[in-house]
């Protein structure tokens, strides 16, 4: 808890099967998903809640933490989505994107293929272009260095 108060996070999405702890939970806004990291999970049915989530953060200039078991498979598709969606006009670019500040990140093939067929929708439905700000020069994601730990951590310039 310490560590979420020192970095200022007051936003979590919790997308493991393991609940966080209650006094997280009682000082945190916290969008929990309770799914496993497996081949069967409809991972695209949580897409929109999550990028409204984080949306709502960044535009309150707030940190959110993006959380799994390993920071690898599902906290990584989860933000994939958001930044497809609201930074990147494609998968790879967003993909691209991520592996540079979080190099350990890799969807399983299954929310992969996913994420490919949400990058169909958003381009088919044109939310990309709708939602994407152009002027925006500098995404403003960034991974925040915690040492001894696996989560992902977003700040919102």
């Amino acid at each position: 808890m310490k560590l979420l108060r020192d970095l200022n996070i007051r936003h979590i999405i919790n997308t493991c099967h393991v609940p966080l702890e209650e006094e997280i939970i009682k000082k945190s806004n916290v969008l929990w998903i309770d799914m496993q990291d497996e081949e069967d999970v409809d991972i695209n049915q949580y897409f929109e809640k999550t990028n409204d989530f984080l949306l709502s953060c960044k535009e309150k200039k707030e940190k959110v933490l993006v959380h799994c078991q390993m920071g690898i498979s599902r906290s990584s598709s989860i933000v994939l989505a958001y930044l497809m969606k609201y930074h990147h006009d494609t998968l790879m670019k967003a993909y691209d994107f991520l592996l540079d500040r979080r190099p350990i990140s890799c969807p399983n093939p299954s929310f992969l293929l996913q994420l490919i067929r949400y990058e169909k929708k958003l381009r088919n439905s044109g939310e990309v272009d709708k939602q994407k700000n152009n002027d925006d020069k500098q995404n403003p994601i960034k991974t925040l260095d915690i040492p001894n730990t696996s989560n992902i951590e977003w700040s919102f310039d």
